[in-house]
């Protein structure tokens, strides 16, 4: 048997210098950073956190991150995205990491900064992308 991947349909796209941002048909916010990007500081933490909400247009939805090249995160950020205005309209969060190294180290963040809604890293896209279906509107209503 040969699965066919087709194409998926990007909603409500935006894109700023560090990231772009869209919808895909299933409701997951995807944030994919861009190459260029390597260090998540405050600031950029609060942009990122204005656009995805922008992009969320007010629904809470589960949100798939790629960090990309990103290799250092501040304190500051993580302290940010893991609480208050950064939470808003979202149902979980689902971040792609490079490898079980960098996993160990992302739920070290988690156990620290205890985000407050369900957050999972993950070594596979397909994999995030299926835990995050649980967080839809579709499935949550």
């Amino acid at each position: 048997m040969i699965l066919l991947r087709l194409p998926m349909q990007k909603l409500a796209y935006y894109e700023n210098e560090f990231c772009e941002y869209w919808i895909d048909e299933r409701g997951i916010v995807h944030e994919i950073f861009k190459d260029s990007f390597k260090t998540l500081d405050l600031e950029v933490a609060k942009v990122i956190t204005q656009d995805r909400l922008m992009v969320s247009n007010g629904i809470a939805r589960p949100l798939y991150v790629e960090l990309g090249k990103a290799t250092k995160m501040n304190r500051a950020a993580n302290a940010y995205l893991s609480k208050g205005i950064a939470m808003e309209c979202l149902s979980a969060t689902g971040i792609l990491v490079r490898d079980q190294i960098e996993k160990f180290g992302a739920n070290l963040y988690t156990g620290f900064f205890k985000p407050s809604v369900p957050t999972k890293f993950f070594t596979d896209k397909d994999k995030a992308l299926v835990w995050l279906r649980n967080y839809t509107q579709e499935v949550l209503n």
